[in-house]
C-alpha cells in the first residue's frame, strides 16, 4: 500500500519537466508568491528562516520524495521561510491545484503524505524540546539522534547519517554558535561516539549518543 502511494506521488509529479539546483542554490525565497508545489526527487533542501539579527534557524531538512511548501500547498498560508538545496537537487514542480485534485482523487498518497508529514513535524516537536532542557552536548547529541533516525543508514554495523552537514548547517539546526557545535562534536569524538567518514558522521555507540541526549 505504501509503496503504490510513493509511486502514484512520484509519478505525477514527474509528468513535468525536471529542474535541476546546485548546492547551496535558493529555490524558494521568503518573501516570494510559491508559482507551484515542489517535489525532491534527488538531494536535499532545508527550510529556513532569517532572524532579525540576521541569524539563520533551519526548521526542516527534506529530502527524496518530501514536497514543499506545505502551508501554502493545503491552505495557502504564506511563511517567510526560504528553501535551499543542500546538495545537488532533482526537483519536479506542478500546480498548486492540479496536485490537491491528484490528493483528493487518491486517498492513498493523502493518507501516505499525511503520515510522512506527522513525522517531520514529530521531529521539529523533539528539537523545541531540545532548545527548552539540557546543556549544549545534550543537544548536540539530541539532533545527531534525530538525524540519524531519519537519514541514517547502516553500513557494516555502524550508522552513516547520509546527508553531508557542517558544523553551521548542526548550529542552524539548533539555534546555537557554530563554535558551540564544533566543541561538543570534538568531545563526542574524543569519546568515540562518532567520527567523520568524509562530508558524513558516522555514530559509532547509538546507545551512549542517547544516553547523554535531551531525549528521552
Amino acid at each position: 500500500m505504501r509503496a503504490v502511494a510513493v509511486e502514484k506521488l512520484a509519478a505525477f509529479f514527474k509528468t513535468a519537466n525536471p529542474l535541476l539546483y546546485k548546492k547551496g542554490e535558493t529555490i524558494l525565497r521568503g518573501d516570494e508568491i510559491p508559482n507551484g508545489i515542489f517535489y525532491i526527487n534527488k538531494g536535499y533542501v532545508r527550510n529556513y528562516l532569517f532572524s532579525e539579527n540576521g541569524d539563520e534557524f533551519t526548521f526542516i531538512i527534506s529530502r527524496k520524495g518530501d514536497f514543499f511548501p506545505v502551508a501554502w500547498t493545503f491552505n495557502k498560508s504564506r511563511k517567510p521561510y526560504f528553501f535551499q538545496s543542500i546538495t545537488p537537487c532533482i526537483i519536479y514542480k506542478r500546480s498548486r491545484e492540479d496536485f490537491l485534485t491528484f490528493l483528493n482523487e487518491n486517498p492513498d498518497v493523502l493518507l501516505y503524505s499525511t503520515d510522512r508529514l506527522t513525522k517531520r513535524v514529530d521531529g521539529l516537536l523533539e528539537r523545541m524540546g531540545q532548545m527548552a532542557f539540557g546543556n549544549a552536548y545534550q543537544k548536540v547529541c539530541s539532533i545527531l539522534l534525530i538525524l540519524s533516525e531519519r537519514f541514517g543508514q547502516e553500513e557494516n554495523g555502524i550508522l552513516i547519517i547520509k546527508i553531508p552537514l557542517t558544523h553551521k548547517d548542526i548550529a542552524n539546526l539548533l539555534g546555537v554558535a557554530r563554535e558551540t557545535v564544533s566543541v561538543e562534536i570534538a568531545k563526542l569524538k574524543k569519546e568515540n561516539i562518532i567520527q567523520n567518514a568524509g562530508k558524513h558522521i558516522r555514530i559509532l555507540n547509538p546507545k551512549k549518543l542517547k544516553e547523554d541526549s535531551v531525549i528521552i
